[in-house]
């Protein structure tokens, strides 16, 4: 973990920006600098205002979560912050955040001001808070945020963010169930999920005491039963939408496991 906050720190001290590492349930894991800025601290101190945060960071966290991609928006109160996920074996595991800024020129604080007075009793003192958030013009929060999803893929990359159980077999057999239709290599699965060929084998059979290939073999013709039992669709048709490219492949795959070919298994049901 020191190497990510060492990470953290060089981020921030080129961005002047706050940098913090979350995981899945919103728990801080690391973050340069260790406290959040002054406005924020006290902001908090408020329930109603904390709980403002917590669903704003909830809902950009759900937003990475079904994008996979960098996200860049206002928190409650007005300021600019940016999100992007970690993974760890192509499982998402957490969250690199960065904030907090104000977008444009000094009369955006006002705004801010606007959005936060309810929760100061002293004005001049939350007046005082504001004007010390650092000012960005737009370009630079992008160009920030672009440099901090690249460390985001290096953690990835990497693996720094570990799941709390190691996961990688079960999260390769659910891209297999997700994706059998379509054509699955074992190159393609280690570039997905950021692993090595020997890292990838050895996890899923260990997991589940057989190899991919035949996981997903086994998977496929499956389905295929399926759909000889349920539809009226013809054989090759079946094939390619189970993701096989040769049909007659298919055909002596299926009499090996079922000790049928497809067209007598059908007639059967």
């Amino acid at each position: 973990m020191n190497e990510l906050e060492n990470m953290l720190k060089d981020l921030y001290l080129i961005s002047g920006l706050n940098m913090s590492i979350f995981d899945l349930n919103q728990n801080l894991l690391a973050s340069y600098p260790h406290k959040k800025s002054k406005f924020c601290n006290e902001l908090e101190k408020n329930q109603k205002a904390l709980q403002h945060c917590l669903d704003c960071d909830y809902k950009a966290m759900e937003h990475v979560k079904k994008t996979g991609e960098l996200y860049i928006y206002k928190c409650h109160f007005g300021l600019n912050e940016a999100i992007m996920p970690l993974y760890s074996y192509g499982s998402l595991t957490g969250y690199l955040m960065m904030g907090q800024a104000v977008i444009g020129t000094y009369q955006n604080y006002s705004k801010i001001i606007k959005n936060s007075k309810n929760y100061f009793e002293d004005q001049s003192f939350l007046k005082q808070l504001v004007t010390k958030i650092t000012i960005l013009n737009e370009d630079q929060i992008y160009a920030f945020a672009q440099i901090c999803d690249i460390c985001a893929k290096y953690i990835s990359l990497t693996n720094r963010i570990q799941a709390k159980h190691d996961n990688l077999g079960q999260e390769v057999k659910h891209y297999i169930i997700s994706n059998y239709q379509k054509q699955i290599t074992i190159e393609e699965l280690c570039h997905y999920f950021f692993c090595s060929r020997g890292t990838l084998l050895k996890h899923f059979k260990s997991k589940y005491h057989t190899t991919i290939h035949q996981f997903l073999l086994n998977y496929r013709l499956e389905k295929a039963s399926e759909l000889l039992i349920n539809s009226h669709m013809h054989i090759k048709e079946i094939a390619y939408q189970c993701g096989f490219e040769d049909p007659n492949y298919f055909s002596k795959a299926f009499k090996k496991k079922y000790n049928l070919s497809p067209l007598e298994f059908k007639n059967q049901q």
